[in-house]
């Protein structure tokens, strides 16, 4: 976020940085963004859920009220994360690439850049979803799948909501939040197994937009 501020004013002004902000308040979009918005971070950790109980078995108790604790994930997700990223990623770095290349060449580019921005986390307790674990070269490319496929998918909120940093800002964060995971607590010490069952689900999911637009 800063590095974009930064650089925006160095060389499109105070006025840039104005346009840059703006980005954050456009919250005018059709109505199937904000479903996606609202849905994706929902159906696609139920669906690894479902996965888990499938392949593995019990998934635990269902803590109801766990309710309580979404306001305080909510608030934390945010500062680490969206608010920190999303104005550099979308709100800069996508623009400018898309005034050379495709949405999707855009969206793979990001894909590389983004993971690693992250590799420093790799090696600390939390923060990715390979940290906290041995890195491997599986888990490294699993992450970058994960997170380039997020990256088509942001992009393609952005371009439909005219240039909204708002609904990356926020799909990210509820994505990050992982409210699904709140109501089922015994399934914490197996956050990676769940991790590896979204990623064919967001793989999929990113086909499927691509088809839809003709990887437009």
């Amino acid at each position: 976020m800063l590095s974009a501020i930064a650089t925006t004013w160095r060389f499109d002004g105070l006025a840039g940085v104005a346009r840059l902000l703006k980005k954050l308040t456009i919250w005018k979009a059709p109505l199937i963004i904000y479903l996606v918005i609202l849905f994706l971070p929902l159906i696609i950790p139920a669906i690894s859920i479902g996965l888990y109980r499938l392949f593995y078995g019990s998934v635990g108790r269902f803590d109801v009220h766990a309710v309580a604790l979404i306001p305080i994930y909510l608030w934390a997700a945010l500062r680490l994360g969206p608010l920190g990223e999303e104005l550099g990623w979308r709100g800069f770095l996508l623009p400018e690439l898309q005034r050379s290349f495709s949405p999707v060449k855009s969206s793979l580019i990001i894909g590389i850049v983004w993971t690693c921005w992250h590799i420093p986390l790799f090696f600390g307790p939390i923060g990715t979803a390979v940290s906290g674990a041995p890195v491997t070269i599986v888990s490294v490319l699993f992450f970058y799948i994960f997170v380039t496929c997020l990256a088509c998918i942001y992009t393609w909120l952005v371009n439909r909501s005219h240039g909204s940093v708002l609904t990356a800002l926020l799909i990210h964060l509820f994505i990050n939040a992982g409210l699904v995971m709140l109501f089922f607590p015994d399934l914490a010490a197996h956050s990676k197994q769940l991790y590896y069952f979204s990623a064919p689900v967001f793989i999929a999911f990113t086909l499927y937009l691509g088809l839809k637009t003709r990887f437009k």
